[in-house]
């Protein structure tokens, strides 16, 4: 399982006032059962005053008006520990959605390489616009409270891609786009940033051209450091009051990588920097059955990822739908979530027959 080396944030918060406000917002949420979310949130807050927030959560209460901090912290709290309890929330707390399934990059720890995967038209295109909004609708109409715009190729690539963004704009507490950064430019920067994006994330795993290049395969490091030193120039001279936290993601492909190295190089252009071990992912299917994760894959009750196609899957790491739940074209996402597929795949992880489905047998995801 992935595991966080390190995580930067500089941001202070007044847990005594969120807690005063949690109090007195609490008697305005109707639903009993997230009124009882909210009372635990406030039990977990004045128990412990730093652990219960992330460097992300606190980011975003410190930048959102305080009337949103209740409904927020009960869809987070949902969001972290629903899927522990294996609770089937009434539709996805998280989408992850595909734009485009091919990548400009050819990273040595990615899917990207099985040449299988990328050299098969069936595996390769474009979101439809249509097809996109509809599934937006559904989300906005189920509570989704979280969208992901990336999965297994590089969303930037997708030509309508800041009319995607616009269309979501304002419709969720989270909007994510994770990129490789290599081909942003002024136009996207400044969509992205008009739309709200909250969360932009950027693939990179060093701070030195020679690694970063032999990792990320056709990238080229100053072109991806010029673009966040950009995408941070736009936001502060023509956003300063935007909300969103750019971040700096790296893969410790080797241990001779220094985590605090990066951290400093990074911190100066964003928000947060965190860095993660390497799972073994680039050929899931091939994988040694000893490195499977034991645990239910708590995947299965959080999220749900939507390929360009439609196709929904429980994960990326079966990045070839072998453990495919449905079609957004032919069915609704409330209906796949609840369906018979992933029904089954929840019964089998929670009763330890993990071991005899393919590809989750090895996958090291809930080690």
């Amino acid at each position: 399982m992935k595991k966080n080396i390190k995580f930067l944030t500089e941001r202070n918060f007044d847990v005594k006032l969120l807690i005063n406000n949690l109090k007195k917002d609490s008697s305005s949420v109707i639903d009993v059962k997230d009124q009882q979310i909210l009372n635990e949130i406030i039990s977990l807050l004045m128990k412990d005053e730093t652990s219960f927030l992330s460097p992300q959560e606190m980011y975003f209460l410190d930048s959102n008006d305080k009337k949103n901090w209740a409904e927020y912290l009960i869809f987070r709290y949902k969001m972290k520990y629903f899927p522990g309890k294996q609770l089937v929330y009434d539709f996805p707390i998280y989408l992850l959605i595909e734009p485009v399934s091919a990548c400009n990059l050819r990273c040595i720890m990615c899917f990207q390489i099985d040449e299988s995967f990328t050299s098969n038209n069936n595996f390769m295109g474009n979101m439809d616009i249509v097809l996109f909004k509809k599934i937006i609708d559904e989300a906005v109409e189920g509570g989704t409270k979280a969208i992901t715009l990336a999965s297994r190729g590089e969303p930037t690539l997708h030509p309508k891609l800041g009319e995607m963004l616009e269309y979501c704009s304002g419709k969720f507490f989270e909007l994510k786009i994770n990129t490789n950064g290599i081909i942003l430019n002024d136009k996207l920067v400044h969509q992205i940033l008009k739309s709200g994006v909250t969360d932009m994330v950027f693939s990179i795993d060093s701070y030195t051209k020679k690694d970063y290049e032999s990792i990320r395969i056709q990238g080229v490091f100053e072109t991806v450091l010029n673009n966040v030193k950009r995408f941070k120039e736009i936001k502060e001279r023509f956003y300063p009051n935007s909300k969103c936290a750019t971040r700096i993601s790296g893969v410790r492909v080797d241990k001779k990588q220094d985590p605090n190295a990066f951290k400093d190089f990074w911190k100066e252009y964003v928000e947060h920097v965190v860095v993660v071990e390497m799972e073994n992912r680039w050929d899931t299917y091939n994988n040694p059955k000893e490195i499977a994760g034991t645990c239910a894959c708590d995947y299965l009750w959080e999220r749900m990822y939507v390929w360009y196609d439609g196709l929904c899957n429980p994960c990326d790491a079966d990045y070839k739908s072998k453990l495919c739940v449905g079609s957004a074209k032919e069915k609704s996402i409330r209906e796949i979530w609840h369906g018979q597929k992933y029904t089954e795949l929840r019964s089998m992880h929670s009763n330890g027959k993990r071991d005899i489905i393919f590809p989750c047998n090895r996958c090291p995801h809930g080690s």
